[in-house]
Protein backbone atom coordinates (compact mmCIF):
# COMPACT_ATOMS: atom_id res chain seq x y z
CA UNK A 1 0.00 0.00 0.00
CA UNK A 2 2.82 2.19 0.69
CA UNK A 3 4.67 1.90 -2.37
CA UNK A 4 1.63 2.14 -4.10
CA UNK A 5 0.58 5.41 -2.62
CA UNK A 6 4.34 6.86 -3.53
CA UNK A 7 3.51 5.71 -6.95
CA UNK A 8 0.56 7.54 -7.46
CA UNK A 9 2.21 10.55 -5.72
CA UNK A 10 5.01 10.70 -7.92
CA UNK A 11 2.49 10.43 -11.25
CA UNK A 12 0.48 13.40 -10.23
CA UNK A 13 3.92 15.66 -8.95
CA UNK A 14 5.53 14.63 -12.24
CA UNK A 15 2.35 15.41 -14.05
CA UNK A 16 2.56 18.70 -12.77
CA UNK A 17 6.51 19.87 -13.34
CA UNK A 18 5.69 19.04 -16.90
CA UNK A 19 4.44 21.37 -19.32
CA UNK A 20 1.69 20.71 -21.90
CA UNK A 21 0.30 22.47 -25.25
CA UNK A 22 -3.17 20.93 -26.13
CA UNK A 23 -4.47 22.50 -29.14
CA UNK A 24 -8.64 22.11 -29.52
CA UNK A 25 -11.25 22.59 -32.54
CA UNK A 26 -13.47 24.48 -30.94
CA UNK A 27 -16.97 24.76 -33.22
CA UNK A 28 -19.97 27.06 -32.33
CA UNK A 29 -23.02 29.07 -33.18
CA UNK A 30 -23.14 32.79 -32.92
CA UNK A 31 -26.32 33.17 -33.84
CA UNK A 32 -28.05 30.36 -32.17
CA UNK A 33 -30.68 29.70 -34.60
CA UNK A 34 -27.95 28.98 -37.92
CA UNK A 35 -27.54 25.40 -38.17
CA UNK A 36 -23.86 25.24 -39.52
CA UNK A 37 -21.05 26.65 -37.10
CA UNK A 38 -17.88 28.17 -37.35
CA UNK A 39 -14.68 27.23 -36.09
CA UNK A 40 -11.52 28.34 -34.19
CA UNK A 41 -8.88 26.64 -33.11
CA UNK A 42 -7.80 27.10 -28.77
CA UNK A 43 -4.94 26.80 -27.10
CA UNK A 44 -4.90 25.18 -23.48
CA UNK A 45 -1.14 25.80 -22.41
CA UNK A 46 -0.19 24.00 -18.65
CA UNK A 47 2.78 25.58 -17.42
CA UNK A 48 3.58 24.40 -13.77
CA UNK A 49 0.73 25.38 -11.89
CA UNK A 50 -0.80 27.85 -14.23
CA UNK A 51 -3.39 27.30 -16.78
CA UNK A 52 -4.49 29.20 -19.66
CA UNK A 53 -6.89 29.40 -22.26
CA UNK A 54 -6.66 31.30 -25.16
CA UNK A 55 -7.33 31.63 -29.30
CA UNK A 56 -4.17 30.01 -31.02
CA UNK A 57 -4.33 32.95 -33.65
CA UNK A 58 -3.28 34.97 -31.29
CA UNK A 59 0.52 33.42 -31.43
CA UNK A 60 1.02 34.45 -34.95
CA UNK A 61 -0.39 37.51 -34.41
CA UNK A 62 2.27 38.20 -31.25
CA UNK A 63 5.09 37.12 -33.87
CA UNK A 64 3.42 39.89 -36.72
CA UNK A 65 3.87 42.63 -33.56
CA UNK A 66 6.83 41.88 -33.20
CA UNK A 67 8.17 41.97 -35.91
CA UNK A 68 6.68 45.33 -36.07
CA UNK A 69 3.96 45.00 -38.81
CA UNK A 70 0.54 46.56 -38.60
CA UNK A 71 -2.38 44.18 -37.62
CA UNK A 72 -6.12 44.40 -37.45
CA UNK A 73 -7.87 41.67 -35.80
CA UNK A 74 -11.26 40.70 -33.30
CA UNK A 75 -12.26 37.50 -32.46
CA UNK A 76 -16.37 36.45 -32.11
CA UNK A 77 -16.10 34.45 -28.52
CA UNK A 78 -14.17 35.94 -25.02
CA UNK A 79 -12.82 33.06 -24.47
CA UNK A 80 -8.77 33.90 -23.09
CA UNK A 81 -8.82 32.79 -19.30
CA UNK A 82 -5.91 32.10 -16.44
CA UNK A 83 -5.75 30.04 -13.69
CA UNK A 84 -4.32 27.99 -10.90
CA UNK A 85 -4.43 24.27 -11.70
CA UNK A 86 -5.93 22.98 -8.64
CA UNK A 87 -8.71 26.07 -8.66
CA UNK A 88 -11.87 27.11 -10.09
CA UNK A 89 -11.38 30.82 -9.54
CA UNK A 90 -10.24 32.11 -12.95
CA UNK A 91 -8.88 35.52 -14.56
CA UNK A 92 -11.01 36.48 -17.69
CA UNK A 93 -9.37 38.72 -20.42
CA UNK A 94 -12.09 40.28 -22.41
CA UNK A 95 -11.98 43.22 -25.18
CA UNK A 96 -14.83 46.02 -25.44
CA UNK A 97 -14.15 48.78 -27.90
CA UNK A 98 -10.62 47.94 -28.39
CA UNK A 99 -9.84 47.92 -24.62
CA UNK A 100 -8.74 45.27 -22.88
CA UNK A 101 -9.96 44.38 -19.68
CA UNK A 102 -9.61 41.53 -16.62
CA UNK A 103 -11.84 40.35 -14.08
CA UNK A 104 -12.09 37.26 -11.64
CA UNK A 105 -14.81 34.70 -11.44
CA UNK A 106 -15.78 31.88 -9.48
CA UNK A 107 -16.83 28.92 -11.94
CA UNK A 108 -17.11 25.32 -9.78
CA UNK A 109 -18.41 22.48 -11.60
CA UNK A 110 -19.90 20.21 -10.32
CA UNK A 111 -19.78 16.49 -12.49
CA UNK A 112 -21.85 13.46 -12.38
CA UNK A 113 -19.60 10.43 -14.28
CA UNK A 114 -21.49 8.29 -15.85
CA UNK A 115 -20.93 4.30 -17.15
CA UNK A 116 -20.74 4.90 -20.73
CA UNK A 117 -17.63 4.23 -22.32
CA UNK A 118 -16.06 4.67 -26.25
CA UNK A 119 -12.54 4.57 -27.29
CA UNK A 120 -11.18 7.72 -29.81
CA UNK A 121 -7.84 7.73 -31.41
CA UNK A 122 -6.99 4.76 -28.90
CA UNK A 123 -7.52 6.84 -25.82
CA UNK A 124 -10.61 5.20 -23.54
CA UNK A 125 -12.88 7.68 -23.14
CA UNK A 126 -15.24 8.16 -19.89
CA UNK A 127 -18.78 10.06 -20.23
CA UNK A 128 -19.46 12.57 -17.40
CA UNK A 129 -22.05 15.34 -17.75
CA UNK A 130 -22.82 18.54 -16.06
CA UNK A 131 -25.43 21.56 -15.67
CA UNK A 132 -22.98 24.76 -15.85
CA UNK A 133 -23.54 28.45 -16.61
CA UNK A 134 -27.33 27.62 -17.90
CA UNK A 135 -26.82 24.54 -19.89
CA UNK A 136 -26.21 21.05 -19.70
CA UNK A 137 -22.71 19.68 -20.98
CA UNK A 138 -21.32 16.27 -22.43
CA UNK A 139 -17.89 15.86 -21.62
CA UNK A 140 -15.90 12.93 -22.76
CA UNK A 141 -12.62 12.44 -20.32
CA UNK A 142 -9.18 9.92 -21.15
CA UNK A 143 -8.56 8.72 -17.17
CA UNK A 144 -5.33 7.41 -18.84
CA UNK A 145 -4.16 10.74 -18.92
CA UNK A 146 -3.84 12.37 -15.37
CA UNK A 147 -4.43 15.29 -16.19
CA UNK A 148 -7.79 17.41 -14.22
CA UNK A 149 -7.98 20.07 -16.88
CA UNK A 150 -10.16 20.73 -20.21
CA UNK A 151 -11.13 23.98 -22.24
CA UNK A 152 -12.36 27.05 -21.08
CA UNK A 153 -13.08 26.66 -17.72
CA UNK A 154 -14.08 22.91 -17.80
CA UNK A 155 -12.05 21.06 -15.21
CA UNK A 156 -12.28 19.08 -12.37
CA UNK A 157 -12.60 15.52 -13.70
CA UNK A 158 -10.05 12.25 -13.45
CA UNK A 159 -8.56 12.46 -16.43
CA UNK A 160 -7.87 15.12 -19.64
CA UNK A 161 -11.45 16.16 -20.97
CA UNK A 162 -10.90 15.46 -25.04
CA UNK A 163 -14.60 15.92 -26.62
CA UNK A 164 -16.87 18.45 -25.11
CA UNK A 165 -20.57 20.24 -26.28
CA UNK A 166 -23.75 21.27 -25.09
CA UNK A 167 -26.97 19.24 -25.52
CA UNK A 168 -28.45 22.25 -27.15
CA UNK A 169 -25.04 21.68 -29.70
CA UNK A 170 -24.33 25.56 -29.77
CA UNK A 171 -20.47 24.85 -28.39
CA UNK A 172 -18.33 22.17 -29.05
CA UNK A 173 -14.74 21.22 -28.58
CA UNK A 174 -12.54 18.13 -29.80
CA UNK A 175 -8.87 17.33 -29.08
CA UNK A 176 -6.36 18.43 -31.75
CA UNK A 177 -3.24 17.51 -30.54
CA UNK A 178 -1.35 16.98 -27.68
CA UNK A 179 2.43 17.87 -26.59
CA UNK A 180 4.58 17.65 -23.85
CA UNK A 181 7.13 19.97 -23.86
CA UNK A 182 9.67 21.09 -21.08
CA UNK A 183 10.25 24.62 -22.14
CA UNK A 184 8.37 27.46 -20.83
CA UNK A 185 5.31 28.76 -23.06
CA UNK A 186 5.38 32.95 -23.21
CA UNK A 187 2.04 34.53 -23.26
CA UNK A 188 3.05 37.64 -21.73
CA UNK A 189 1.95 39.45 -25.04
CA UNK A 190 -1.15 37.42 -25.86
CA UNK A 191 -2.86 36.67 -22.41
CA UNK A 192 -1.25 38.69 -19.65
CA UNK A 193 -1.77 41.87 -21.74
CA UNK A 194 -3.07 41.58 -25.64
CA UNK A 195 -0.45 42.05 -28.18
CA UNK A 196 0.94 44.65 -25.52
CA UNK A 197 -1.92 46.58 -23.88
CA UNK A 198 -2.55 46.34 -20.12
CA UNK A 199 -5.60 45.03 -18.96
CA UNK A 200 -8.05 47.21 -16.97
CA UNK A 201 -9.10 45.05 -13.70
CA UNK A 202 -12.70 45.42 -13.36
CA UNK A 203 -15.80 43.18 -12.14
CA UNK A 204 -17.79 41.20 -13.99
CA UNK A 205 -20.60 43.49 -13.13
CA UNK A 206 -18.86 46.83 -14.70
CA UNK A 207 -18.21 43.85 -17.58
CA UNK A 208 -21.58 43.42 -18.21
CA UNK A 209 -22.59 47.44 -18.28
CA UNK A 210 -19.52 47.74 -20.72
CA UNK A 211 -20.93 45.41 -22.78
CA UNK A 212 -24.67 47.25 -22.08
CA UNK A 213 -23.53 50.94 -23.00
CA UNK A 214 -21.45 49.76 -26.11
CA UNK A 215 -25.21 48.48 -27.39
CA UNK A 216 -27.08 51.49 -26.26
CA UNK A 217 -24.53 54.14 -27.01
CA UNK A 218 -22.85 52.84 -30.03
CA UNK A 219 -20.27 55.03 -31.85
CA UNK A 220 -20.31 57.23 -28.73
CA UNK A 221 -16.72 58.40 -29.67
CA UNK A 222 -17.25 60.08 -32.94
CA UNK A 223 -20.07 62.39 -31.30
CA UNK A 224 -17.20 64.91 -30.46
CA UNK A 225 -14.61 64.46 -33.79
CA UNK A 226 -15.76 66.48 -36.39
CA UNK A 227 -17.07 65.29 -39.47
CA UNK A 228 -14.42 64.59 -42.33
CA UNK A 229 -12.29 63.81 -39.81
CA UNK A 230 -12.86 59.79 -39.19
CA UNK A 231 -14.78 57.56 -41.37
CA UNK A 232 -16.02 53.62 -40.70
CA UNK A 233 -17.44 51.00 -42.80
CA UNK A 234 -20.30 49.02 -41.69
CA UNK A 235 -21.95 46.34 -43.77
CA UNK A 236 -20.05 47.77 -46.49
CA UNK A 237 -21.49 51.17 -46.28
CA UNK A 238 -19.52 53.61 -45.82
CA UNK A 239 -20.25 56.46 -42.61
CA UNK A 240 -18.51 59.51 -41.63
CA UNK A 241 -21.36 61.98 -40.83
CA UNK A 242 -23.20 61.66 -37.37
CA UNK A 243 -26.39 61.39 -39.24
CA UNK A 244 -24.79 58.43 -41.06
CA UNK A 245 -24.41 56.67 -37.95
CA UNK A 246 -28.03 57.32 -36.53
CA UNK A 247 -29.33 56.03 -39.86
CA UNK A 248 -27.40 52.47 -39.25
CA UNK A 249 -27.95 52.48 -35.52
CA UNK A 250 -31.21 50.09 -34.87
CA UNK A 251 -29.24 47.73 -37.33
CA UNK A 252 -26.33 47.71 -35.60
CA UNK A 253 -27.39 47.05 -32.49
CA UNK A 254 -29.86 44.49 -33.85
CA UNK A 255 -26.94 42.76 -35.35
CA UNK A 256 -25.01 42.25 -32.21
CA UNK A 257 -28.56 40.89 -30.33
CA UNK A 258 -28.45 38.23 -33.17
CA UNK A 259 -25.04 37.38 -32.81
CA UNK A 260 -25.21 37.46 -29.12
CA UNK A 261 -24.56 33.66 -27.60
CA UNK A 262 -22.82 33.71 -24.65
CA UNK A 263 -21.74 30.41 -23.35
CA UNK A 264 -22.19 31.13 -19.99
CA UNK A 265 -26.24 32.19 -20.36
CA UNK A 266 -26.64 32.86 -16.64
CA UNK A 267 -24.32 35.65 -16.91
CA UNK A 268 -25.32 37.25 -20.00
CA UNK A 269 -26.41 40.33 -20.50
CA UNK A 270 -30.33 41.45 -21.56
CA UNK A 271 -30.22 43.43 -24.71
CA UNK A 272 -33.42 45.21 -25.42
Amino acid sequence: MYKYFLFIFFCIQSTYAQNYRIIYDFSYKLDSTKSNPDTIEMVLDLQGNTTRFYYKKLIKLDSLVRNKEIISYTFPIQQVIKRNRNSFENENFVNVEDKYYSYLSSDKIVWKILPQIKYTNNYKLQKAEAIWGGRKWAAWFAPEIPISEGPYKFKGLPGLILELGDTGENFSYKLISFHKDLSDYNTANIVETNLGMIPIKISLKKYQELLLNRYSNPFSEYNNMKEGSWGLTINDKYINTLEGLKSIKRDYQLEIKRNYNPIELDKAVKYK
